[in-house]
């Protein structure tokens, strides 16, 4: 089912809202929100369902995150994974920046971690660079999104390629 602009954007409202929640709900505590990369207008579907899942479980096995509270939920909009980590912030940071970065499905997952202000904490925080575009890889990701140099059609083709590339070797990885 394609999503609208106001849906999408609703979508955000109430995902913030949560972070609210529960940084609210564990005071002290690192939040993380996790969505799945999934270019175009339909943003729930076989492939962004597996993505979820095979987030999910991945992160029920992974000890060094520390993870206390897990939540999923599965929306027309995508799926959101929110959990909460013993862990200090940029500790957490730099384990989930380096899951996007080395897990072969990391590049299909966003990992935002929340600062006690409910803004995300950015990658140069912790002297990182930005994420490079999926499909050049020359660009900031950010960059080629705003001045939308891939059609939604390319980059939606290439989340289905590196999905298909790794599904199978994604489940034996370990940090």
């Amino acid at each position: 089912m394609e999503v609208t602009l106001d849906e999408l954007l609703l979508s955000r409202d109430n995902r913030h809202q949560m972070h609210l929640e529960l940084l609210e709900q564990y005071p002290g505590r690192t939040l993380v929100s996790v969505t799945m990369v999934m270019p175009g207008p339909v943003k729930s579907n076989i492939i962004s369902l597996t993505l979820a899942d095979k987030a999910e479980a991945f992160l029920r096995h992974c000890q060094q995150l520390q993870i206390e509270h897990m939540t999923r939920r599965d929306l027309n909009t995508g799926s959101e994974i929110y959990f909460i980590s013993r862990l200090p912030l940029l500790e957490t940071k730099r384990i989930c920046c380096s899951i996007e970065d080395e897990h072969p499905l990391g590049r299909l997952w966003d990992f935002d971690v929340i600062q006690p202000n409910s803004e995300p904490l950015s990658r140069t925080e912790i002297g990182l660079r930005p994420r490079k575009c999926i499909i050049c890889g020359d660009q900031d990701a950010i960059n080629c999104i705003r001045a939308r140099r891939h059609t939604k059609a390319d980059l939606y083709a290439r989340v289905e390629e590196l999905f298909k590339q790794h599904q199978d070797t994604a489940d034996d990885y370990e940090l």
